[in-house]
């Protein structure tokens, strides 16, 4: 019996023994330098998160507000050359009403007005140069408006002598035609106003009006022309207006543009 409880009171002493080294080992494990070793990672992940994110750029409003500023100095600069450009349109329109105006009375006494299309062609290029001087308008673009109401003035100019010319050699045909016409009537019992009703009737048909006056004729004129044959010939002059135009117009350009 003694020797049973010595023989238990050793295994309970062994039992307390390994217990004692369990708790020992575990202490031992919870307080080693792997704890800290494995905090270390965590920390470096959270440096190497937050140094990613600084790398990302990040819009600046000075950038913002430089590009919003190009943006405006670029519209500013468009809308002052098309502010530029239509100046020199009008004073190249302005610039041409001496010339227009010489060229109908030149052509109303009765000489070729051809001659007046260097001097029309040079009020243009004085008119677009005075409203555009020290102005940003590109070459090209002054030598295309130039050009332009060089071409409209021309024609406008040559129109309005033709269709004056027109009606002027109408009326004294028409005058000549009636008397002739109220000989024939009378002698074949028929009465003025009867004659006038079927000449204007012809005429209307024919022309297009009546009376033959200016505005008629301007505002029928290649009509007119066709039917009077006068197109070849019209057609020549205002070529040969335009000729003298664009030397006289292209010759000062480049001179007052240097």
């Amino acid at each position: 019996m003694k020797n049973i409880c010595s023989i238990a009171g050793r295994h309970i002493s062994a039992a307390h023994a390994k217990e004692e080294l369990i708790m020992e080992d575990l202490m031992n494990d919870i307080n080693s330098p792997v704890r800290t070793q494995s905090s270390t990672p965590a920390a470096k992940s959270v440096s190497t998160y937050d140094t990613a994110w600084d790398d990302i750029p990040v819009p600046e409003p000075v950038r913002a507000t430089k590009s919003y500023s190009s943006y405006s100095s670029y519209s500013a600069g468009s809308n002052s050359v098309v502010l530029e450009a239509v100046k020199g349109l009008l004073g190249a329109m302005v610039g041409a009403i001496p010339g227009v105006l010489l060229w109908i009375i030149i052509g109303r006494i009765g000489f070729v007005a051809a001659i007046c299309g260097a001097i029309l062609a040079a009020g243009v290029v004085a008119g677009y140069t005075f409203m555009t001087k020290d102005s940003i308008i590109p070459q090209i673009w002054g030598v295309v408006i130039c050009l332009a109401v060089v071409v409209i003035a021309v024609y406008f100019a040559e129109r309005v002598v033709w269709s004056w010319e027109l009606a002027d050699y109408f009326a004294k045909y028409m005058s000549e035609t009636r008397n002739e016409l109220y000989a024939l009537g009378e002698a074949g019992g028929m009465t003025s106003s009867e004659v006038d009703e079927i000449i204007d009737r012809e005429m209307m048909s024919t022309y297009g009006f009546t009376e033959g006056t200016f505005s008629e004729f301007f505002s029928n004129f290649h009509r007119t022309l066709g039917i009077a044959g006068y197109n070849g010939k019209y057609f020549f002059n205002l070529l040969t207006s335009y000729a003298f135009a664009g030397m006289g117009g292209l010759w000062l350009f480049k001179k007052a543009r240097g």
